[in-house]
C-alpha cells in the first residue's frame, strides 16, 4: 500500500514557491484512459501537486525514508502496556517527591539566611541581597567613603567633600557617625 509524506523545504527570501513536495513510496503505477477521445494512460499523480498546493509529487516504488519524518521514536498502539501500581507504590513516589522538595527548599532557605541582615519597614530579616538591589547598596556604599580632611576621617557624600578643593559644603560627619552607612549594616541611627 502506498504511503504519503509531505518533505518540507526551506523557504529562501522572496520565495513565493510552495514550501513542501509530497512524496508517495511504495506506489504500485497504475495508468489510466480517461476517455475514447484521449487513448494516451495518464499517470494518477498528474495535475495533485497543484490542487494540494505542493511544489511537485515525488512517485516511488521502492521505500523512501525521509529523516524528519521518521516515528520509530514512538510507540506503536498496540505496544503501549499500563503499568500497574499499587497503594504502597503510590505512597513510596509520593513520599519521595516530597523529600526532594523538602530537600529543595531547606537548601534555598540556608541560601537566603547565609547573607547579612536586611532591614525592612517590618524589622530586619535575615537574608542574601541580591541582583540589582546588591549593586544599588555597593553604589551607595561607594559613595559614602571615608575621606582624611584636616587629620579626622569624614563620610565623603554626608560631608559634601570637594575633593579639588579639599573643602566641605556641610559641617564634617565622622565616618563612623555616618547614618546612612549605619542604616546599611542594621545598626541604631545616630540620633536613636
Amino acid at each position: 500500500m502506498a504511503r504519503l509524506q509531505i518533505l518540507e523545504l526551506p523557504a529562501g527570501s522572496n520565495d513565493d514557491r510552495p514550501p513542501f513536495i509530497l512524496v508517495v513510496d511504495e506506489y504500485t503505477p497504475r495508468w489510466y484512459i480517461t476517455g475514447l477521445d484521449q487513448p494516451e494512460p495518464v499517470s494518477e499523480f498528474d495535475g495533485v501537486a497543484e490542487k494540494i498546493g505542493a511544489r511537485a509529487v515525488l512517485v516511488f516504488e521502492d521505500t523512501i525514508d525521509i529523516p524528519a519524518n521518521d516515528t520509530s521514536g514512538y510507540l506503536d498502539s498496540g505496544e503501549a502496556t499500563a503499568a500497574t501500581l499499587d497503594d504502597c507504590d503510590v505512597r513510596a513516589a509520593i513520599a519521595a517527591d516530597m523529600q526532594k522538595m523538602r530537600d529543595a527548599n531547606q537548601a534555598q532557605d540556608a541560601a537566603l539566611h547565609s547573607g547579612p541582615v536586611i532591614q525592612t519597614p517590618n524589622g530586619p530579616r535575615p537574608g542574601k541581597i541580591v541582583g540589582r538591589a546588591a549593586e544599588a547598596i555597593e553604589r551607595v556604599r561607594r559613595l559614602h567613603q571615608p575621606v582624611e580632611h584636616r587629620g579626622q576621617t569624614i563620610c565623603w557624600a554626608c560631608s559634601d567633600y570637594d575633593f579639588p578643593g579639599q573643602t566641605t559644603d556641610s559641617p564634617p560627619v565622622a565616618y563612623d557617625q555616618c547614618a546612612t552607612l549605619r542604616a546599611l549594616d542594621g545598626g541604631p541611627a545616630a540620633d536613636a
